[in-house]
């Protein structure tokens, strides 16, 4: 496959990239093309943390009747056996 730049343009930037990346004029748009569309697709992580704030402000007014930390063995396991209850 061949890809002819005709743009006087695009090819001293193309040609200007690779020069200064040591790299080939194809490996240097190669590169460059990956990179853009790499940067255009969907973020999975956009909004994690929107999400995780409501979450947070969801559940929190269910965990607030839960016993301190130190207490909350008692609950899963028999004191005088120590086993799972």
């Amino acid at each position: 496959m061949a890809l002819n730049i005709k743009d006087e343009e695009t090819h001293r930037l193309a040609q200007e990239l690779a020069n200064q990346n040591g790299e080939t004029l194809p490996t240097a748009v190669k590169v460059a093309l990956q990179e853009r569309l790499d940067r255009q697709q969907p973020n999975p992580k956009a909004g994690l943390v929107e999400w995780l704030d409501e979450l947070s402000q969801r559940t929190a007014p269910l965990l607030k009747d839960l016993p301190p930390s130190d207490k909350v063995g008692d609950l899963l396991f028999d004191k005088e056996a120590g086993l799972p209850l």
